[in-house]
């Protein structure tokens, strides 16, 4: 066992050419960024900061969840205003004026020519 650990690290002490993959043990080649084996990014890919399908896939995913958050907080603020006049909107449409008789103090419903306690004519 301790043979075969010295020779696995012989080409990194002696400044050897060739290196091993960190994750799989793969023989790697000294300009070699990933792994031919496994994918893995190698030392020399990380010192020279490529980045792999799953670096671009992650930057990608966080840049739309930042999108997605941007856009669901418009919607949110969009939602309600739009509930907001709905309700202004019911409450208008429910509200209705009325007219107080000069004669008993009653009151009727806009638009009554008579009021509906005394019968006297409504003044408009």
């Amino acid at each position: 066992m301790l043979i075969l650990k010295s020779l696995t690290l012989l080409p990194l002490v002696s400044g050897g050419s060739m290196g091993f993959c960190h994750k799989c043990g793969t023989k790697l080649a000294e300009d070699a960024f990933f792994c031919s084996n496994c994918g893995a990014k190698t030392a020399k890919g990380e010192e020279a900061g490529v980045s792999s399908a799953a670096d671009d896939m992650r930057d990608a995913f966080s840049k739309m969840g930042q999108e997605m958050e941007k856009a669901f907080t418009v919607a949110a603020r969009e939602m309600q205003k739009a509930f907001k006049t709905a309700g202004e909107n019911i409450r208008k449409s429910t509200v209705r004026e009325t007219i107080v008789c000069s004669d008993c103090g009653e009151k009727s419903e806009a638009g009554a020519t008579y009021c509906y306690s005394c019968g006297k004519r409504l003044q408009e």
